[in-house]
């Protein structure tokens, strides 16, 4: 029964499936966990938590330009979008209300994108100063 559940609740309308993955934080919502929409308008309020600019002033280093793409915020690229609204797990949903992005000062969500959890892909090759032969990085399963 739970595998119907998590099919269905996967199923875009376009017949296909894709993970369910928070905008916010870009972790992916599995099992019962609720599945909240988050409109641009509301991502747009928080824009001084969530922007490529706050993070930059913050840790004091640029971003690489592929993650400012979206919006000048950082957002999830794989979270699905329907409209104007984006799907958001409940702590994020909870951390981006209008009453906590008026106060000044605010961090954004625990497990967003923004509040440090920038990451980028390992490179598969990784040359160390000093060895002639460049080392290979191998996925462990």
């Amino acid at each position: 029964m739970k595998a119907i559940k998590q099919a269905i609740r996967t199923k875009r309308p376009n017949g296909t499936h894709q993970a369910i993955v928070c905008v916010v934080c870009d972790r992916v919502i599995i099992g019962e966990e609720k599945v909240c929409n988050i409109s641009t308008e509301r991502l747009e309020e928080n824009r001084h938590r969530i922007s490529v600019v706050a993070y930059e002033e913050f840790y004091r280093k640029p971003l690489h330009p592929l993650l400012v793409e979206q919006y000048s915020l950082l957002l999830s690229p794989r979270a699905y979008r329907e409209g104007d609204n984006f799907e958001c797990c409940q702590s994020c949903n909870s951390g981006m209300q209008p009453s906590k992005a008026k106060k000044k000062g605010s961090k954004p969500p625990k497990y967003a994108i923004a509040n440090g959890f920038v990451i980028g892909h390992f490179p598969s090759v990784i040359q160390i100063p000093g060895e002639v032969e460049p080392r290979r990085i191998v996925p462990i399963i």
